[in-house]
Order: structure tokens, then sequence, then C-alpha cells
């Protein structure tokens, strides 16, 4: 599954951040009425505004997650459930990384235009972003083997 599901996340994730590029601007878009927006956002840093600037050493922070991450995908087979985190996070974390060092910044698209207290604020994201937010979900929602003593 990670042979498929990587590539094709991280083919998706730049072909949409390519077409951001080419088709948004920094003024919101509605897509979805007043929940989600259209906005083009160059993130220098990482989520939340932190470490803006340091796009080189998160790009390299990026990069090194992700191969971590195919590296233990390589070797061993897990239940369904961590595979798919495991590759949601590579996958996001290899798309972002691609950015970071390629571009200088990460491309993002995706606002919640919501006046919802808690996600009111909540920072402008991308396809990467939901990968390896679903994959971190995953990874902690996984069924452990328990050991018995």
């Amino acid at each position: 599954m990670p042979t498929v599901l990587i590539p094709l996340l991280l083919a998706f994730d730049q072909i949409l951040k390519l077409w951001a590029l080419e088709n948004l601007s920094p003024i919101p878009r509605p897509l979805l009425g007043d929940l989600l927006y259209l906005t083009l956002v160059k993130n220098t840093g990482a989520g939340f505004g932190l470490l803006q600037g340091q796009a080189q050493i998160l790009g390299w922070l990026s990069l090194l997650v992700g191969g971590f991450l195919l590296y233990l995908l390589g070797f061993r087979r897990y239940p369904l459930g961590l595979t798919l985190g495991l590759s949601l996070v590579a996958a996001g974390a290899l798309g972002n990384g691609i950015d970071r060092l390629g571009r200088g910044w990460v491309v993002d698209y995706l606002d919640l235009g919501t006046q919802i207290p808690l996600i009111a604020n909540f920072p402008v994201f991308n396809l990467a972003d939901v990968c390896v937010t679903l994959g971190a979900a995953l990874l902690l929602l996984a069924p452990r083997k328990r050991r018995r003593y």
C-alpha cells in the first residue's frame, strides 16, 4: 500500500499547489460557503506561524522524517491502520519538505472561514498538512498489541 499511496498523495499535493499558485490570490475565495475558502499563502515557517523564515531547516527536517518513515515501511509489515498512518505522515512531510527546499516556502491554500471560536483564526493549510494530521490521528488511534507477562 505505501508504494502506491505515498507517490499518489505526493503527486496530488504538488499538483494542487501548482494549481493554487496559478489560480489563487491572497484574497479569500469561497469554496464551501462561509466554512472553507481558497486563499493563497506563502508560508516560510511551520504551522501556526512558528519558526518563520526557517524553511531550509524545516525542509531538511521534513525530508528526514519522511525518509525515515519510508525506511520503516520498507523493512517491516505493519497492521493496516499503522501502515496507513505512517504513509500519510510520510507523504505530508515529503510534500511540504519539497516545497520548503524547492521554493523556500510552503504553498498553503485551504482556509477555514468559520467564526467558530476554537478554529476562527486557524492558519491556512494544504493537502500535505491534512495528510500529516490524519496520519498522526491514525497512529494515535491504531490498536496496539499488549505484552503478556
